[in-house]
């Protein structure tokens, strides 16, 4: 039987991987799709053989993802729909801003409590989110309109933004992108595409290594350094879950990532990310970021969007 320490990390890090997904694929791997139609995807590379890079090829990679980024900033309507391995699909809808600045990637989330078709009268306020990501990350969060962003520390961290939901505010700073100790594995390939896989280590006395993650290993691209697969892994060096990018959308001349699948290892219960509608290449105010500014949400016009 587990102990209730080995529940708690395990739960943990089962709620890892969703926010991993739906933060940092928005800033961070969401922006290196940009690469792809840099490199003429329609000449099918990513198929070919698999190689071994070097170390400093390793780090040129690294370098080239931790930076990329989307043309201008963007705004997404998206759908989280989690499918239990016995149960009804479960949906919840969300809104998404993102921009970048000089600390990294930044979003603002726009999270709706009450499940898709739920006909229960009363109306759950939204759950409002700022993620600073990069090396400085912090997320802030406020569960009514008119109330001030608070930071979100410590123990906190670790809780879920609402019930039905699996990721956590720390989840959402991604902050494994940026540590700087990692190991290089190798090739691998990732569905029909292959992808250079790293193990990324987390800091001695980081929130990550004291709440039980002992690495994280991403794969990128090897074609177009974008993010491929992600897998959390616990004191047993075992994956507990994944998320794996499963398909791309040329949206108004850039490609964004479109449908994500995430995956329980041990329940086998799995979650999807799909972007419903995409407006990108707008200009957002930075204050929209800032979370000591009383600025409004600015309303995109529907025309600005593209239907998924």
């Amino acid at each position: 039987m587990r102990s209730i320490k080995t529940l708690k990390i395990f739960y943990r890090l089962r709620s890892a991987v969703l926010g991993f997904a739906v933060a940092g694929l928005f800033c961070v791997c969401l922006s290196s799709t940009l690469q792809a139609q840099r490199v003429a995807l329609k000449n099918n590379q990513g198929h070919g053989i698999m190689e071994s890079i070097d170390a400093e090829e390793g780090a040129k990679r690294m370098a080239s993802f931790r930076a990329q980024r989307l043309a201008g900033d963007f705004c997404f309507k998206f759908q989280l729909e989690h499918k239990p391995r016995r149960g009804d699909t479960i949906r919840y809808n969300g809104i998404l801003y993102g921009s970048w600045n000089d600390r990294g990637p930044v979003s603002r989330f726009i999270l709706y409590p009450r499940s898709v078709g739920d006909e229960v009268s009363m109306e759950l306020p939204p759950v409002e989110l700022i993620v600073q990501n990069g090396v400085d990350s912090a997320v802030w969060i406020r569960r009514q309109a008119k109330a001030p962003f608070v930071r979100i520390e410590d123990g906190a961290l670790f809780e879920p933004i609402f019930d039905g939901v699996l990721y956590t505010p720390f989840d959402l700073q991604m902050p494994f992108v940026f540590w700087q100790n990692y190991i290089y594995e190798g090739p691998s390939r990732v569905l029909s595409r292959i992808g250079q896989q790293f193990l990324m280590q987390p800091p001695e006395g980081s929130l990550a290594k004291l709440n039980g993650i002992t690495a994280v290993r991403i794969a990128l691209d090897d074609t177009y350094f974008a993010m491929l697969k992600v897998e959390v892994l616990g004191e047993d060096a075992v994956p507990y879950s994944s998320f794996t990018v499963r398909g791309l959308k040329k949206v108004q001349g850039q490609y964004i990532v479109k449908t994500i699948q995430l995956k329980d290892l041990h329940s086998k219960g799995a979650t999807d990310f799909k972007v419903k509608a995409a407006s990108i290449e707008i200009v957002l105010n930075p204050e929209v970021f800032n979370p000591n500014s009383n600025v409004a949400l600015p309303e995109i016009p529907a025309e600005l969007f593209d239907i998924l």
